[in-house]
């Protein structure tokens, strides 16, 4: 936060003010009963409740004041610090790219369809070895969830990693007009969100805002697999574009890559001809391509090769991403269920199939947002599940229907296809089918809450 008093926030960015001067904010919250001493309050109205409902308790919680926009709800106003404005949100937006632009960091900027959670971890990882680093936490990837991370900074930071998230145009140059970010990476474009925005060329130029808002004296990575969708948005980039992948025609790239099981990955980066080998502590060649844009921005903020190696090989990965664990009857669970979409399905199928285990099971859900490209999606998951050989696909809902279907229209038996319409009726079936040493993945999207079936598994 900035050493500034409400009286003097509220001048800056439009607000009236009324309560005690010289009260200098310690930190933001919008969440009553995690307000820590000497934060400000934010009484933000959502679908399901009002903020302004909770004022009384942020404030015995140890907040100094609180932004408001319904005076009228205040019981005894005027023993309170408050801060009036027509919108809190807006007034935390400002408020973040008010600090923001008071500090002078290296903030890098991740979006893609896929991936971009895993990549922040890798770079926050190697960072850190270094610099005093701040990250995304959890999905806080959007308008409201940037400006928190944005308001979390202190002076004592010197390095910012932020996961930008999108569901149409517009959306992610809004959050870099907060976060100014200095660096970037696009992991990859899907097709995911093409409900809303309706091509992966749309898609493409949505995660291309990025583009325009990078520092002249930075650096984006970008997937060549993407180039052809991501060039007519080049030339409005400033910073230096560099390229990965497994092609050793690009800037940074991958080879001899070795699959460990459950151990990861290991392989031989090539840039600026060097040639380093990496051992990387998560399964799957996707997350070879991660890693390789977290190290091409590792190495132009100047890290060197024993830090980047040894946070690669220790990586903590947010709970959910290929989260792989035992339930007491000895069953193996790759627990991927934050989301999906068909490219990271892909990955993770891939993943199961490299994992040793007496059978493999995938247990797939609904993917949304997928618009046009729904029913093809669906079904070449299935085809993709098949040609990986796995032993069962157990496919959740009305959607992932459609994967089954596929599967069986690609040459699997029937018998090796089962249709569960609820996460429950699919998790009644697994616990009467799993026997020690079977792998199961579990995958879907964020609504499906597939988590409940690895919950139910694990006892």
């Amino acid at each position: 936060m900035l050493d500034l008093t409400l009286q003097h926030l509220a001048k800056l960015l439009g607000a009236r003010y009324q309560g005690k001067i010289n009260i200098i904010p310690q930190g933001v919250a919008i969440d009553s009963r995690k307000v820590k001493k000497g934060d400000l309050f934010f009484a933000l109205k959502g679908e399901k409740t009002d903020g302004h409902k909770f004022i009384e308790n942020a404030l015995d919680n140890g907040a100094v004041g609180a932004v408001i926009s319904d005076f009228s709800v205040i019981a005894n106003p005027e023993d309170k610090n408050l801060l009036i404005c027509e919108d809190p949100l807006r007034f935390l937006q400002d408020l973040a790219k008010l600090i923001r632009q008071n500090i002078q960091i290296p903030v890098i900027a991740i979006t893609g369809s896929t991936g971009k959670t895993t990549t922040k971890d890798m770079v926050f990882s190697i960072l850190e070895q270094k610099y005093n680093t701040v990250k995304t936490e959890g999905n806080y990837n959007n308008e409201l969830g940037l400006p928190l991370t944005l308001c979390s900074i202190n002076k004592n930071h010197e390095a910012l990693v932020l996961e930008m998230g999108m569901r149409g145009l517009g959306q992610i140059a809004f959050l870099c007009n907060l976060a100014q970010p200095t660096h970037g990476i696009i992991t990859n474009i899907g097709q995911v969100h093409a409900e809303l925005l309706g091509s992966q060329e749309k898609i493409a130029q949505a995660k291309a805002e990025l583009l325009e808002f990078l520092a002249p004296e930075g650096t984006v990575f970008l997937n060549i697999q993407d180039k052809e969708l991501l060039q007519p948005w080049l030339e409005k980039c400033q910073a230096t574009i560099k390229w990965y992948g497994l092609d050793e025609k690009v800037d940074i790239w991958a080879s001899k890559v070795e699959y460990l099981g459950e151990e990861g990955t290991k392989f031989t980066v090539n840039v600026d001809n060097e040639m380093v080998e990496i051992k990387l502590n998560i399964p799957g060649q996707h997350n070879v391509l991660n890693a390789l844009a977290a190290i091409g921005i590792s190495r132009s903020l100047n890290l060197d090769w024993e830090d980047i190696k040894k946070a690669l090989k220790n990586v903590k990965l947010t709970s959910m991403r290929l989260e792989i664990m035992t339930t007491p009857q000895g069953v193996k669970i790759i627990n991927d269920s934050y989301n999906a979409n068909p490219t990271s399905m892909t990955a993770a199928i891939k993943v199961l199939a490299q994992l040793p285990g007496r059978r493999r099971i995938a247990v797939l859900g609904d993917m949304y947002e997928l618009g046009i490209y729904e029913e093809q999606g669906h079904k070449a998951i299935g085809q993709t599940a098949f040609n990986e050989n796995i032993d069962l696909i157990v496919a959740v809902g009305k959607l992932g229907k459609l994967i089954g279907m596929g599967a069986i229209e690609a040459g699997m038996v029937e018998e090796k296809v089962v249709f569960a319409n609820t996460n429950e009726l699919a998790l009644r079936f697994l616990v009467n089918f799993l026997e020690p040493d079977d792998i199961v993945l579990v995958k879907g999207s964020r609504g499906m809450k597939m988590e409940g079936i690895v919950q139910g598994l694990m006892g």
